[in-house]
């Protein structure tokens, strides 16, 4: 397996696409910054506000975007180059094939965190504050990259399923970036709709934000008394994730199966 995740690794270096991951982690720093340094973000300053806005807005947005982008291109390569006879030829099986593009997926996604907080530091430092709760802030960047990469699984059942072009892929990538990120944002207090209520409960980013909202919304605040009642625990976030990582992990499998059989 080791050596699948590694071949896979080396068909996105050749396509320069582990820089491109590294380049849009260091993207949101630059304007996030100069919010911090205009005093934009309440009372959150330096390192805290920069790793908060990143946190809370820059990986929901890019991180499944690229993952997304990503994952068309591990799962199409083979058809586009013409090589899936080739690979019906040796003994790998199209499970192992496709447990190794999804592993590629999560240590981009890991990789993109580290990013995330590196380029928060220098953001910190850049607006003249200390680096605080480091380790803290770390483990919340892995926690987020793990469960945005496990949100964008779902997509890639799309993008098999269809085996569609990457016109169709990235359109499809993006509105479900956006559509979720919305959600997370937009319809976290819609309550009152049992529909939108039932949407809030089981999408990724509302979920994900409502466990990120009680350390990154400042205490003194009136937004922080109306959002207190909606704020999750850690655990069940990651329940519902891992439910929808799972289902989509064996949908995956199953229609990959089919397509190299």
């Amino acid at each position: 397996m080791l050596k699948l995740i590694q071949c896979e690794m080396r068909k996105l270096k050749r396509k320069h696409f582990v820089s491109f991951v590294i380049f849009a982690a260091l993207l949101f720093p630059i304007p996030f910054t100069a919010l911090v340094l205009a005093g934009s973000v309440g009372n959150f300053t330096g390192f805290e506000a920069v790793f908060g806005l990143l946190a809370t807005m820059g990986m929901p947005i890019m991180l499944p975007a690229v993952l997304g982008i990503i994952a068309a291109m591990l799962f199409f390569m083979e058809r586009d180059n013409d090589t899936l006879k080739n690979l019906r030829t040796i003994p790998i099986s199209p499970f192992k094939i496709a447990t190794a593009k999804i592993a590629v997926l999560y240590i981009l996604g890991l990789l993109f965190a580290f990013a995330t907080m590196v380029s928060s530091m220098v953001g910190g430092l850049i607006a003249g504050s200390e680096l605080t709760n480091i380790g803290e802030n770390f483990g919340i960047a892995i926690i987020t990259a793990l469960l945005y990469t496990t949100s964008i699984l779902p997509i890639v059942i799309a993008l098999v399923g269809f085996n569609r072009s990457y016109i169709f892929s990235v359109i499809l990538t993006f509105f479900y970036t956006m559509f979720d990120f919305m959600l997370a944002y937009g319809g976290l207090f819609a309550t009152a709709d049992p529909m939108m209520r039932l949407v809030t409960n089981i999408m990724p980013a509302p979920i994900i934000y409502r466990w990120q909202a009680v350390r990154f919304v400042d205490p003194g605040t009136p937004a922080y008394s109306v959002m207190e009642p909606y704020f999750l625990p850690l655990w069940p976030v990651v329940l519902t994730v891992v439910i929808i990582g799972v289902l989509s992990y064996l949908a995956i499998i199953r229609i990959y199966n089919k397509c190299e059989s």
